[in-house]
């Protein structure tokens, strides 16, 4: 079940990266072929790519896979990296928990704000990402029940680079 929570995670974040890609491109083209541009692609880039940021950092927090530097982790033995691993994670779910509330709390009080050109409503845009925040931060708290669970540190992902 969790594998297709990731998995379904992971689409989320890779569409609407795919968005802004084909986004930017689009207009791109049309610019430079008929000298107008797609109404509203830079505010809807953005949202899209707040979106696939919030989804992707769920993954990552729960996979371990985000950018960090192990100078201490890569010296210290198994028990010690899973205390680490915990203390970061625990770390990151303090943050992540209550930025997911407070993106919600942005999504109750959005009002009636739109986009400049069509007038979408981003209330829609912010709770999907909202959606995602606080899909990290489950993740990140199901991270730390598998970090207490484990006897010894996890297993390093398929490129040997992951911290755990």
């Amino acid at each position: 079940m969790l594998d297709k929570i990731l998995a379904f995670t992971e689409s989320v974040a890779a569409f609407f990266l795919l968005l802004v890609a084909v986004l930017t491109f689009s207009n791109v083209c049309i610019r430079y072929l008929f000298q107008t541009q797609i109404p509203d692609w830079f505010d809807l880039s953005k949202q899209f790519q707040a979106i696939a940021i919030l989804w992707g950092i769920a993954v990552t927090t729960y996979r371990g896979s985000h950018i960090c530097v192990d100078i201490v982790w890569e010296h210290c033995g198994g028990a010690w990296r899973r205390r680490i691993d915990l203390i970061a994670t625990a770390a990151t779910l303090a943050l992540l928990a209550p930025m997911a509330w407070m993106i919600w709390v942005m999504v109750g009080n959005m009002g009636t704000e739109a986009t400049s050109d069509l007038r979408l409503p981003l209330r829609y845009f912010y709770a999907v990402a909202a959606l995602g925040a606080v899909a990290a931060a489950i993740l990140a708290a199901k991270r730390i029940l598998r970090l207490f669970a484990a006897s010894v540190a996890p297993a390093d992902d398929a490129a040997g680079t992951s911290n755990g």
